[in-house]
């Protein structure tokens, strides 16, 4: 298995999500070991483990690979996905016009994300997600996961050494 780094990961997962959009799920959680995030992301013919450096910066360290199936996939009340937002509400989300009341916009809001993820498009507004955040440890791994997991966050310690020599 490869391992992937940021644009290319996102890349690869966009051009897979773009195939197939419907019936994805995106599970993240603090990592058991070493203060990392892990991301549990399905697709319905693909499955990715990634690794985060933190959650608490705008252009975390991220590496990722292809994985087999989760043995219990992880799955939050929607799917995981892109959903258009009517432009006005994506304004209204932004604080670019006057926002009506925060009932209705939060209604419009859950019925953009009851809508079906689609492909997203250069020059539209998206909602994106949802995201699950769990607790460490949630997502059940096979012994070959496990495996990745350990390799992943090898790596993650390595990348983290090499751009700041003075980390751990």
């Amino acid at each position: 298995m490869e391992f992937l780094e940021g644009k290319d990961l996102k890349r690869r997962m966009m051009e897979s999500y773009s195939r197939s959009p419907k019936g994805w799920s995106f599970v993240l959680s603090p990592s058991p070991r070493f203060g990392f995030f892990d991301a549990a992301v399905s697709g319905p013919d693909v499955n990715w483990m990634i690794k985060l450096d933190t959650l608490f910066k705008p252009s975390p360290i991220v590496i990722g690979s292809e994985v087999e199936a989760f043995p219990r996939r992880p799955r939050g009340p929607f799917s995981y996905g892109y959903r258009a937002l009517p432009p006005e509400l994506a304004l209204q989300i932004m604080g670019g016009e006057e926002a009506g009341p925060r009932e209705r916009t939060l209604a419009e809001l859950l019925s953009v994300m009851k809508s079906e993820p689609v492909a997203p498009e250069t020059g539209r507004a998206y909602a994106e997600g949802p995201l699950v955040l769990t607790g460490p440890g949630e997502v059940n791994l096979s012994k070959s996961q496990k495996e990745m997991d350990d390799r992943l966050s090898s790596e993650m310690r390595r990348l983290l050494k090499l751009r700041y020599p003075s980390y751990g």
